[in-house]
Parts: structure tokens; sequence; C-alpha cells
């Protein structure tokens, strides 16, 4: 809760909710003191001047406290909710200056100089954020970025230590492993464990009722840094406002998946899984004519030595429990128990007792029939179909004793169109109320009332109230199956007739991402029942490049939708049958991970594509046994292993390419390696893939003579003194980099990472002078620096240029007449998305059909752009060599990107879209030089302006050109082709 709120509510409601019995252990006077106002504090990134205003008025109520009469309970909770506000300030001490920290120093300290303060950080909840404030109160801001650096790179997860006979929490302390590594000890009390730190971790994993009308519960609970074999579990389902509860017969278990959502380095807890089976008539009856809701919640208790913690399940496991939980059968004749769940109330079972509910539903084309048990229950007088913004639909009885009855939907204006509809089935009673309809059979019984590929379908809500669903062109699938060698995912299914056609269309299907497609090999009629095969290829050959896995992402199985006015939209397609019974669908192939799941409350197909890696593997608990074997390798390093890594493996690209393939041809004798994310990237001829963060690449790593990077390692990396260590980094520097990025634009994680890394370098190779002594600055690098010019720009300047120029085009479908534009920004340290400011609809417009523009995203954000679905541009941004784009684009158009560099060097225009220039230059990052004056082409603001000067008789063309020249000697004089031959012969001498 925000400052702001818990100081305007007062002490006395922060006590209720930090204490569930406040009149038998609080003091009797305790209830009258109200904690003194404060403001909130302002947000971290605010001036220190806002935050010294508002230490002076915190520092002046806390005088109130210190002097008051209040409890010291009352008094402790203050200082405990205060010190909770600082925690986004502690974080932003890495982006901040000395100054800010001075700040937050003065305010912690001072609120330790009282007793209540100094017991609050004691019992305050996170060991590390005690820490953090421990050492911001004795002004070790150094050890405060050590502090957040580790946590960043390593996580919040901790060992436990155990005092003999741990009776009580306090017992335990933790075991941080940034401890070693600070200037000096911290108080070893603030290591004690609190009730606070002890966060029971809780998820449902199943929710199903068999047919008997039993429930078959599953799910997971465990307490950090506890192995779950040393704790006694209790789960129980426990009434609301009552003493009563049910515990249950639970089976312990072993999941592996666990350790997946753990974030534990340290740990298992694989065999804190558990099943349980639920009789809902055992549940001890409430009085359900009083008024109040009968429910209980789902609760579990874990106990080991004396602690004990418990608490509700308000997580669930998306891929096997849906939001909308399944229905059950009756109890008797109009009592149901369904179960609800939030992330409020957590797992809960209700007894729901319907006024009426109906016995049968039978479904035909259009027509929906309803009947009802005139021994049993209440018989409505009436039945009528709601929906929000349209008139009522009655239903006409269909029998003398009015217990069945029927409507015809098309009856209603909205089936005119082929638009998805919703409608409640209400009854009038014979007292005149309004009510819905209950179903009282089983949510397996509905289901099979209709075809599920019909039309107009039956079904029911959590709450077991009657709906019918009008889905025009319903598409459902009942089988997958994954091949073998994990090339083709096979579905089969049903599809529905569409209003006014006398048979079903063969559906459209699709896999899409917000960034990749997949279109089937085949789709096919089986038979004469409406069914259909449909295959999906799991290899992609996108670029003509040879068939690849499909970029790593969630693909939705979607078909085509085409409504009245011709409009296509994506359906979603969900599962049903065998194939919902089935899901999730795993299947480890050697290309990808591939998973086949069902999502949302209609279990909606998505296929999961990801890199292919063992389950242990996936955990933190796995990559830290990974890190920890490659800190303590022994293995001999190889003097003919070469170990290249462009953009962390998302391509095999930039200057890392041209130096692979010219060492592939003079030096056959070494074997080259290189880094890929996963293997939807193309790797060189010749060349083996290592998929990163593999055992295989760990050992690498560790082993191989030669490392080659544009970029940089992970942060444990460590650079053994038989390896050598060639530096190419990605780009000559226009905006500032390394130790000379804004504070506010970096982390401590990275600031320390980029010291570690400049000091292993071997050698820096720079495009330019002026790129070598920029970037060794930027970095303290203190080794050698090669100025030989950039080899990811030789492939500008040879000879093939014009030919794989046309061969580019071609394979991007490009005609012979046509422009490219080639859009390519670089990525904003405030932004968490990929922004496009070139309006490409406007682009398209005023330029015609003349021209093709792409787009190629910065890789720091590619996984985070969506691209797919538009007409306008082309998304090269996976495209394997940016080379082959420079030279297949007739203009560039850029922002702040180094790519300007590098574009130079083919002589063709660049253009420079840049409506964020003084905010970026200013206050964001800062340039190493004018760019307003140098920029070798025009600068615009908007993408008016951009289209303007693009097709326009540029009067100023003379002036650009001279400045072009300039800039391309000042940046690329010795970008000649033949730069990657002469690092290798730097490197390996031949």
């Amino acid at each position: 809760m925000k400052a702001a709120q818990w100081l305007r509510r007062g002490m006395k409601q922060l006590k209720r909710r930090a204490d569930p019995d406040p009149v038998s252990r609080q003091p009797a006077d305790a209830a009258g003191w109200l904690a003194p106002e404060v403001p909130a504090a302002p947000a971290p990134a605010a001036a220190v001047t806002g935050l010294r205003e508002w230490l002076d008025q915190v520092s002046a109520a806390a005088a109130v406290v210190v002097c008051s009469e209040a409890p010291e309970a009352e008094m402790r909770n203050w200082y405990v909710q205060l010190l909770g506000e600082l925690r986004d300030h502690l974080t932003y001490v890495q982006h901040s200056g000395p100054e800010y920290f001075e700040v937050l120093q003065e305010l912690v300290a001072g609120v330790l100089q009282a007793p209540a303060g100094r017991h609050a950080l004691f019992t305050l909840p996170d060991v590390h954020q005690r820490v953090l404030l421990w050492l911001t109160a004795h002004n070790r801001r150094n050890d405060v970025l050590l502090v957040l650096a580790d946590l960043q790179d390593n996580g919040r997860s901790y060992r436990l230590s155990t005092a003999h006979g741990a009776e009580t929490i306090r017992d335990f302390s933790a075991e941080l492993s940034y401890l070693l590594l600070l200037s000096s000890h911290v108080d070893a009390e603030l290591l004690r464990l609190t009730q606070a730190d002890l966060v029971l971790t809780t998820r449902l994993t199943g929710f199903a009722w068999t047919e008997d009308g039993m429930l078959k519960l599953g799910g997971w609970a465990y307490l950090p840094g506890v192995d779950p074999a040393e704790c006694a579990l209790e789960v129980r389902f426990q009434a609301t406002g009552s003493d009563k509860s049910t515990t249950l017969a639970v089976i312990r278990g072993h999941d592996p998946r666990i350790d997946a959502t753990a974030s534990d380095r340290w740990l298992s807890y694989a065999g804190a899984a558990f099943t349980a089976i639920v009789d809902p008539g055992a549940l001890p009856q409430l009085d359900l004519q009083s008024g109040t809701v009968s429910e209980w919640v789902l609760e579990v208790t874990l106990r080991f030595g004396g602690i004990s913690v418990c608490g509700p399940f308000r997580d669930r496991d998306p891929d096997t429990v849906p939001r909308r939980l399944p229905i059950g059968p009756l109890t008797d004749e109009r009592i149901r128990v369904i179960g609800l769940m939030d992330g409020t109330a957590g797992l809960r079972l209700r007894r729901v007792r319907y006024s009426c509910s109906a016995v049968s539903v039978a479904m035909d084309g259009s027509t929906a029939g309803i009947s009802f048990n005139p021994d049993g229950g209440v018989t409505p007088s009436a039945l009528h179909l709601e929906a929000p913004g349209e008139p009522p639909l009655e239903f006409r009885p269909t029998d003398s004793g009015g217990t069945s009855f029927a409507v015809d939907v098309r009856s209603s204006g909205s089936t005119a169109s082929n638009q998805n509809q919703r409608w409640t089935v209400k009854a009038v009673l014979p007292n005149g109320r309004s009510e819905p309809v209950g179903w009282g059979g089983s949510g397996a019984e509905l289901a099979a009332a209709s075809e599920p590929s019909a039309v107009l379908r039956a079904e029911c809500t959590g709450y077991g109230y009657l709906q019918l669903v009008m889905q025009p062109g319903r598409v459902t699938l009942d089988s997958a199956e994954i091949s073998p060698d994990g090339a083709t995912l096979v579905m089969e299914g049903r599809a529905g007739q569409l209003p006014g056609s006398p048979d079903p269309v063969l559906p459209e299907m699709l896999l899409l991402t917000a960034r990749n497609e997949l279109r089937p090999l085949s789709t096919i009629w089986l038979d004469g029942t409406h069914r259909f095969r449909t295959e999906f290829p799991l290899q992609q050959n996108k670029w003509g490049h040879g068939n690849r896995a499909p970029e790593a992402g969630h693909y939705r199985v979607l078909h085509a939708v085409t409504d009245d006015a011709g409009r296509v939209r994506n359906a979603r397609v969900p599962a049903l049958g065998q194939l919902l019974r089935q899901l999730p669908l795993r299947a480890e192939r050697t290309l990808a991970a591939l998973e086949l799941v069902g999502e949302g409350n209609e279990q909606d197909l998505v296929l999961r594509v990801s890199a292919p890696r063992p389950s242990a593997d996936r955990t933190a608990l796995g990559r830290g046994r990974l890190i920890a074997d490659y800190c303590g390798t022994t293995e001999a390093v190889d003097p003919g292993a070469v170990l290249f890594e462009t953009f962390d493996g998302k391509s095999c690209s930039d200057s890392g390419r041209a130096i692979s393939d010219v060492l592939g041809a003079h030096r056959p004798d070494l074997q080259r390696y290189w880094t890929v994310a996963d293997f939807s990237v193309q790797v060189p001829p010749n060349c083996t893939p290592v998929l990163r963060e593999s055992p295989e690449w760990f050992r690498l790593l560790a082993t191989a003579g030669y490392l080659v990077n544009n970029n940089n390692f992970p942060h444990y990396f460590r650079k053994r003194p038989e390896q050598f260590y060639l530096q190419t980094w990605h780009g000559t520097p226009l905006k500032r980099i390394g130790c000379d990025t804004p504070v506010a634009g970096t982390t401590a994680s990275y600031r320390a990472l980029m010291q570690r890394e400049a000091a292993a370098w071997d050698m820096l190779l720079a495009q330019n002078e002026f790129a070598a002594g920029t970037l060794a600055a930027a970095f303290g690098y203190r080794g050698r620096t090669a100025v030989l010019g950039y080899p990811r720009n030789d492939a500008l300047a040879a000879g093939p240029a014009a030919g794989r120029r046309e061969e580019t085009r071609r394979r991007l479908g490009i005609n012979p007449g046509q422009k490219v534009l080639l859009y390519m920004p670089t990525w904003r340290d405030s932004a968490a998305a990929a922004s496009r400011y070139l309006d490409f609809n406007k682009a398209a417009r005023e330029l015609g059909p003349d021209y093709v523009n792409l787009y190629r995203g910065h890789h720091k954000i590619a996984g985070r752009r969506k691209t797919t679905g538009q007409e306008h541009y082309l998304d090269v941004t996976a495209y394997p060599e940016v080379n082959d784009l420079y030279l297949a684009a007739d203009l560039l158009v850029t922002d702040y990107s180094s790519a300007m560099f590098d574009f130079c060097v083919t002589g063709k225009p660049m253009y420079f879209l840049t409506p964020d220039l003084e905010h970026y230059r200013d206050t964001e990052r800062g340039f190493y030089f004018d760019f307003e004056a140098g920029a070798p082409g025009p600068i615009a603001s908007k993408t008016e302006d951009l289209l303007a000067a693009i097709l326009s008789e540029d009067a100023a063309a003379e002036q650009h050109s001279l400045r072009y020249k300039v800039f391309l000697e000042r940046f690329a004089p010795d970008d000649d082709g033949a730069a990657a031959g002469r690092i290798v012969r730097a490197v390996w001498g031949s």
C-alpha cells in the first residue's frame, strides 16, 4: 500500500491489517493513536530536492512519533510502513548519483536512531530489503550497488541455515551469497528470518470432476528455502465465517515443473506436489436459508519444526486449470457445488441453489429446446433469452404441461450478420420474478447436447447457469500429433456451417505470433461429416536459405472468418474431446521444444515454440548448476576451437560472420562454433551451432581457445589465461555507451559487467580512429585496439555486391523497378517495446507502389515487436544478414543507429527521422559529436517532413553530398572489402 493511503488511514487501520486479533494482542490504549500524516513519497526518478523536502516532512512526523505516548507496537508498525515505502528508492540508487543516496542515507539513519525504528528494521519483510536499508544507514553506497547488481544477476533466492534444535522462525538465518563480496560484515540479526520471510507459495494444477461426482484437485505448496520433504502438509476446505473445516486426504507426488517457476538456485521443490479427492456431499452443511453465502476456501498448512505457515491457493497453472472452472453434477435437485478462483480470495467451493433448473437441452440447427422436470423443483411459466443491448427473445411452449420450451434464434436481429452472440437463458417464475436458469446435468452432458462445430451451442457459466452461444463458422480441433522428427504438426477437427451456406467451408488455418506466421502445408476434408485435417510445417524456409526451426514464440491456432462486408478476421480455435484431455501436449525435438496448450475460458489452442532444452536446464536450479560447473572447470583449453557470438546468439552476423568466413578459408584446421539463441538462427557453412547456455555452450565458453563477440558474455563469464578474446563491438558509436551512458539508463549489474568484460578483452576491433578512442574510453579498456576497418562491411565494398543485391531483392519478392526504403531505428532506454516513429501507413500512401518498405528492429527489443497482420511494410528483423538488406535498399531511414556508419559505404542516400532528438541528445543518452551538424542526410522530426524530403528534388543535395563525403572519410576510411582478412592475420597470423 502506498504511503498516501496508509498515512491517511492512520495506524488504527494498519494495526488491524497487521494483526488479525487487535483487541487481544494490543494494549488497550492503542486504538486511540493515529499516525501523523505526511505526503506520499515522491517517485524514485524525482529530483533530489523533492526527495529532500519529503524527508524533512517525514523527519518532523517521526519526531512526533518518538515523543508521543503511543505504544511501542504502534510505533514499530509506523516505521515498518515507512521503511517499506523506500523499496523503489533503494532500487533507484543504481540509476542516480551520490547526492540521491545521501538523502536516503540521512532518512534511514535517522529512523534507526529510534528504538522502534531499529526494531522495525529487523522485523521488516524481505531479508534483502533489510540488508539494503542497513547498508544505506551506514553510508555504504558501493555495497548497496553491489547487492543490487547481484540480485539482478542471480535472483533473490538463498539458502537457509538452521540453529540446532530450531523451534521458532528466528532460529533460521538467510545465507546470502553476496555477503562475502561486501567491504565488511553486516549485523547478523538482519539475516534472521521473520514470519513474513516465509512466504507460502501455492499453485492449483488440477480441478476436474469425475463421472461419479467427485472433485479431483491437484496442486503444490512449498516454503522458499525449505525442502518439501521436511514439511508436514495439511490441505483443507475452511468454511468462511465459521470454524468448520474439512481436512482432505492428500497423496504427495513429484512434479519437476515446479522448479521452472520457483526461481531458486539452491533447492528443488519438485516434491511439493499433491493430489486430493473431494466429496462435495461430505462438506459440512451450512444454512442456505439464512441469506449468507455457503463457501469453502481451500487452504494449506505447512509445518516444519515448531513453525506453521497457512494460506489459500490464489494462483493456478494456466495450462492445466482454465479460468472458468468446470462444473460438476448437482448434489440434489437444485443445488450444485461450484468452484471459483481469483487472486484475492483464492480457490473456494460455493453451494449454489437454483430457482429452477433444466433437465435436458436439445439443439437442432438454429433451434434450442429446453425441458424441466415437473416433479422436481420449480417449473417456469415462461422462458426468454437476454443479451446486452437487445430485446428479449421469447421461447414458445412445446407441450401442454408447460415443461418444455423451444426458441429459434433466427428471429433475433443479431443473426443477420456472421457475428458471435451469447444469450443468457432467463425464466419467469410463478411468483413473477425473473431468474437465470440453472443446468441440472454435468458439464460433460451439456457439451454432448450439440455438435462441437455447430453454429448454435448450449453452454453454461461457471455458476452453472444456461447460455446459448452462436458462433457462425465455428472450427474446433479434437486431435493433434507432432511428428517424431518435429517437422510437422497434424491436427483434426470439425468445421461448422455459415448461415445461408448449404455446406461447411474448408477452414483457412493459421499459426500466428506477433512476429511470425506459419501457413499449413495442406488442409483437406476427411469424410462427409464435416471433419478436416490440417498439417502445419514446424520448420520454415523464411528467406530461402534452407529449413530452420520457426522463430520462438507463442503461436495461436486461428482460422480466417469473413464477415458480410468482406472483412477477414482471425478467430481462435478451441480444443475439445480427446485433445482437451491430452493438453498440455509436449514434445522435445532436435530443433525446438514444442508445447500445445489451451488458454482462456474456451481453451483456445496455442503452440509454444522454444529452444530445445532439457527440463532441468530450464530451471534456475539447473542453470545455477551449469554455471557452477563452468566456474569450476579444469578441462584444458583447446587452441583449435573458436566460439563466435553476436547479439546473444540472436543472429550469426556482424563482423564475426565475416571473420568466420575468412578464417574458414584460411584456417580449415580450426573448428568454428556459433552461439544460437534457438535453432531458427542460421549458422555459416561448415560451422557448428551451439545453443546458448546449454551444457556444450558452457563447455566451449570455458575451453575454446578463441572467443569472438560483438557484445558481451553473461555476468558469470571469466576468461581463462589461455583464451584469446577478440571484441569486435557492433558499431561506431554516436550515442554514449558503456561508462559514458547516463546513469539513469543503466543498471549496477551492467556497469559491473562491462568493467569485467573490458578487462578480459585481448583485442578491441574498431572501424576508425574515432571509434577506437571512444570505445576504449567508454569501457575503460587499456589493451590493444586494432583500427583495421569493419569486417562486417566487407560485403558492401566487395565485387559480388551487385549480385547479392539482386539475389536479396528476389528473395524478398521485390520487383526490379521498385525502390526499397529500409527503416532501421535504434532502441530507447526508456521504451520497453519497439517504437516505430515512421508512420508506414502514410509512407505507403505517399510513396505509392513504386516503393517497398522494409523494417528491421534493433536486436535488444526484437523479441517484443509486433509486426504481423500489417500490409505496408515487410518485417526483416530476423533476416540473417543485414548487409544483404543494405545492398537491396535504395535509401536508409534511421535515427541514432550505428547503421549510418555502415550504410555510408554504399554511397546511397540516408535520411534521419528524429522526433525525440532534443530529449535523446540532452537527457536519455547524449552524443559523442554534433549529430545535427554532421549528419550525412536530411533530418526530419515527423513522417510528413521525411517523405517530403525523399520525394523532393532537394535544393540542399550538394550540401548533403559534401557532408556525406566528409562523413565517409572520417568514419569508414578502411572499409575497402578486406578488413576481415586483416583481422584474421592480426589474430591468427594467417
